[in-house]
């Protein structure tokens, strides 16, 4: 048993093999082949700039050499239906997204915009469990649009 896991280690290190959570192992290190994004600040941000680099890693058309994509990022917490003692119930998350991908040949730049309406759970504190799933969903849903409007404006330049 011993020797089978000596054996396996070494076969793993021999392949290139990396965990995941090893030190390094950080969205800081991540690229996506030749787009860089920049660090986006706050929670969130870092959500978005995770998916974007999920979204990214494949690329995009007509990008062949090395592009920094950066994005401003908005969120906007709304109410829009209470109880009878004035909770709320009901509650809307909008994102908005302002990027300018900067490549060799130029700059592209846009806007995006994202949504996410939740329930407000009556359990204690679960309005802010809510909150970060709504917002994990968003984040999710604004880079894969950044994404497609990127893809959209690179195939209309052909």
């Amino acid at each position: 048993m011993k020797r089978l896991l000596i054996a396996l280690a070494v076969g793993l290190a021999g392949c290139g093999f990396h965990p995941v959570y090893a030190p390094g192992g950080n969205a800081a290190g991540f690229r996506s082949g030749y787009i860089t994004v920049e660090p986006i600040k706050g929670r969130s941000g870092y959500m978005l700039r995770r998916a974007l680099q999920e979204e990214l890693s494949v690329g995009l058309p007509n990008i062949g050499s090395s592009a920094t994509l950066n994005v401003v990022l908005d969120e906007n917490l709304t109410r829009l239906a209470f109880k009878p003692d004035g909770a709320a119930s009901r509650s809307s998350l909008v994102a908005s997204g302002r990027y300018v991908l900067a490549t060799s040949s130029g700059v592209i730049s846009g806007n995006v915009q994202a949504e996410t309406n939740f329930a407000v759970p009556d359990a204690p504190y679960g309005d802010i469990s809510a909150q970060t799933s709504a917002s994990d969903r968003t984040m999710r849903d604004l880079a894969s649009r950044i994404v497609a409007d990127l893809r959209l404006k690179l195939s209309a330049a052909e």
